[in-house]
């Protein structure tokens, strides 16, 4: 009996080639790595991949006591038990993510880290410059931004190229041509969208050492013009294959919404992101969601807490904001300062 009981535990309950099966269903990743630790057989059917991820809802990175990393699950509002032993170094700044990888900066070591989230591959590039805005991760691209360069790397060449920006007449993107400056960048389906400071949208060619701007459309309209004056920030975004201008509104927890309409060659308000949902942190846009993910309220924007544990709703139908915080053991003081990254398990 006592060898019928080690053979029972020696073996999976279930065969390997199922689990993939019943991994697809489970909505935590919690589960699902508590199934792929049962056995090495287990461990083998499931490497971490969008296709046994797909029904994962978003989880929410936060730090720690323990110096480990937590996840919080959006639509139970806890805290998971499992936790991430060192997914990423926090110690730097978060520059940029889309939800399977994060991009962080050392100031103290310039260093580049592109970590992906879930197998904790990391990818280092030392000797990054100082001077940059905002950073872009772009398939195997790393692009730190500053208004009139941008200084670039492949992953896995390990080595910084800068570019001037010019635009598709030759002129460039400061000096008399001042009032064209990058302030963010984006790849959409496969094209490299580019948002200037006057809110106009270019795209971007990147050659060795320029990027070749061409403008889309005219001036924007007095939309937007009203909606960059009572804003305090802007970005680029995206929503299902189309560009996305995001007002952050300065008055209240609030957002406007542009679109842009390739027949028209325009940026157009939208109240309805066709149920979907985009995600935010700080002044990063990262991804978006959906339609219809259980959970998770569409047409609205999430937005982390950048001093709680939690994140802010807000409906592009209604124009309400909630605010979610969830206390839990091993938090970090209130009102301290953390870095919280959204992981979308489904984009892996």
């Amino acid at each position: 009996m006592a060898a019928d009981r080690r053979l029972a535990a020696a073996g999976p309950y279930l065969p390997a080639e199922l689990i993939p099966d019943i991994a697809r269903h489970l909505t935590s990743l919690q589960d699902f790595f508590a199934l792929r630790a049962a056995c090495r057989s287990y461990r083998a059917a499931l490497p971490p991949s969008r296709a046994v991820l797909a029904a994962q809802p978003p989880h929410l990175l936060v730090p720690h006591s323990s110096g480990a990393l937590a996840l919080l699950h959006l639509p139970r509002r806890r805290l998971l038990r499992f936790r991430f032993g060192d997914p990423l170094p926090f110690s730097g700044a978060v520059l940029a993510s889309d939800g399977a990888r994060v991009v962080t900066f050392d100031r103290l070591t310039r260093e580049v880290a592109v970590t992906h989230l879930l197998s904790g591959e990391r990818v280092r590039v030392p000797d990054a410059p100082f001077l940059f805005s905002r950073a872009v991760l772009a398939g195997d691209l790393v692009l730190l931004i500053s208004p009139g360069w941008v200084q670039y790397c492949c992953l896995g060449d390990g080595r910084w190229r800068e570019a001037c920006c010019r635009l598709g007449d030759g002129g460039l993107c400061h000096g008399a041509n001042a009032l064209h400056m990058m302030v963010g960048m984006r790849s959409v389906n496969g094209v490299l969208y580019v948002l200037l400071n006057t809110c106009r949208l270019a795209v971007a060619e990147l050659l060795d050492n320029k990027v070749e701007l061409v403008l889309l459309g005219g001036e924007v309209d007095e939309h937007v013009r009203d909606a960059w004056m009572e804003s305090r920030d802007f970005m680029l975004g995206e929503c299902a294959g189309e560009p996305l201008l995001i007002f952050k509104v300065s008055l209240k927890p609030a957002y406007k919404v542009f679109h842009w309409d390739s027949g028209e060659e325009r940026w157009v308000r939208t109240m309805s992101l066709g149920r979907r949902t985009l995600f935010m942190s700080g002044d990063r846009f990262d991804a978006w969601f959906g339609p219809d993910t259980p959970g998770i309220r569409g047409d609205c924007i999430y937005e982390a807490l950048p001093r709680a544990a939690g994140w802010s709703e807000y409906s592009l139908v209604d124009g309400i904001c909630q605010i979610i915080t969830i206390e839990y053991q091993g938090a970090p003081e209130v009102n301290v300062a953390r870095s919280h990254v959204w992981v979308f398990p489904s984009l892996f």
